[in-house]
């Protein structure tokens, strides 16, 4: 970017409370903003991990009036955030808090916009599309890797196209965001590496994007040195109290680079993958990741440098190329050492050239890879599915 011709923007909505035993501070927080009745919104592993017991507790003896919603699924779907609007509007409910991961976070978004905004969610999808704001919401994510406490996104599955849409809007940022690395410690090995791998990739497609603008770079490559140093141990212990509030602030720095600095072709792949297949996000992601990276090498061999490096690769006396390239061994040596599966295959999918040509397709026409920081045609993003089949 060239300061003296180019300009940007740059601004965070969320008001973040971060700290190991913040979640304390809940009720003050919601009668900060003069909340009546709020509704959790959450799933059945986090009520069955005595998360939602605790916060319950918590609000009880704040005395905070709340209603509770435990079915959301693991990809959040419009069918979900229509029997929580429902529930919202009986209850007579004022604001939504969303506890989980991404998948909670998100329906808690939909169903804000589904209360403002009357008819099908679908005529809301793409970037501010939405006429009205909603409830409020606030987010206590209990993952680090969506970054959706802080960004302006939604994505929602709509079964009926087997389609992820993503809905973006300066209506979407929560009111605020609960960073309680505490919350990480009864995540299971297998969501904490895969959830921190899509963290991974939000700092880097955000940073070596062609929307990548200085705070954004700045952002990015911290939470790459983060996720560098601490996503390993944090993988191996989640009651690690340092490696999770490392992580957690790690994946939110990341979100917000996201929300300027965009995310690319591993996202706009991601996406369809999940939609079509129930692959979760952040396994996509893992797959991908290195293989876009690579694609992606030649349009800036100099910021791939500086992601080896972060991630611990030894780059001194290499050729810039050579340099460039430690960043793809490195996230594939991440993936290995996490014990992530690294092709459709090792978990089970066998796509059709059909399917592969409908999935790129879908990646091309959601718009997503417009930031890639190389062009992509359908057949470029052909050539990625085929290299992680």
């Amino acid at each position: 970017m060239n300061l003296l011709k180019d300009s940007f923007e740059f601004g965070l909505h969320t008001q973040i409370h971060f700290g190991v035993g913040r979640l304390q501070e809940l009720p003050s927080i919601l009668k900060k903003y003069n909340y009546k009745n709020i509704l959790i919104c959450t799933d059945k592993g986090i009520a069955n991990s005595g998360a939602l017991d605790h916060i319950e507790t918590i609000l009880k003896n704040g005395d905070i009036k709340y209603e509770v919603f435990t079915e959301v699924e693991p990809d959040p779907t419009i069918r979900v955030v229509k029997k929580v609007e429902q529930l919202f509007k009986e209850k007579n409910c004022d604001a939504i808090i969303g506890l989980g991961g991404g998948s909670s976070i998100d329906t808690a978004k939909g169903v804000s916009i589904a209360v403002a905004n009357p008819g099908d969610l679908n005529q809301f999808e793409g970037k501010n599309q939405i006429p009205n704001r909603g409830p409020d919401v606030i987010a206590i994510p209990t993952t680090a890797g969506t970054g959706s406490e802080v960004t302006h996104a939604a994505v929602l599955k709509d079964e009926e196209r087997k389609y992820k849409m993503g809905i973006l809007s300066e209506h979407l940022h929560p009111k605020a965001a609960i960073l309680d690395p505490a919350l990480l410690t009864t995540l299971p090995r297998g969501l904490a590496a895969i959830t921190g791998m899509d963290a991974l990739s939000h700092a880097i497609e955000s940073y070596t994007s062609n929307q990548a603008q200085p705070i954004t770079e700045a952002l990015g490559l911290h939470a790459i040195e983060l996720i560098g140093k601490w996503l390993r141990p944090f993988v191996a212990d989640r009651t690690n109290l340092e490696a999770a509030s490392n992580m957690m602030l790690a994946s939110t720095i990341a979100g917000t680079a996201f929300i300027w600095g965009r995310v690319a072709a591993v996202h706009a792949l991601s996406h369809p993958l999940g939609g079509r297949y129930k692959i979760a996000h952040g396994q996509a992601n893992s797959m991908l990741l290195p293989v876009v990276m690579e694609y992606n090498l030649s349009s800036n061999f100099q910021k791939f440098k500086n992601i080896a490096a972060l991630l611990g690769e030894r780059v001194e006396d290499l050729s810039l190329r050579s340099a460039a390239e430690k960043s793809v061994d490195a996230v594939k040596e991440l993936v290995t050492d996490l014990g992530i599966p690294k092709t459709l295959k090792d978990i089970n999918i066998e796509l059709s050239l059909e399917e592969i040509q409908v999935v790129a397709q879908e990646a091309f026409d959601s718009g997503i890879a417009n930031a890639n920081p190389k062009n992509c045609t359908v057949q470029d993003l052909v050539s990625m599915i085929n290299t992680i089949k």
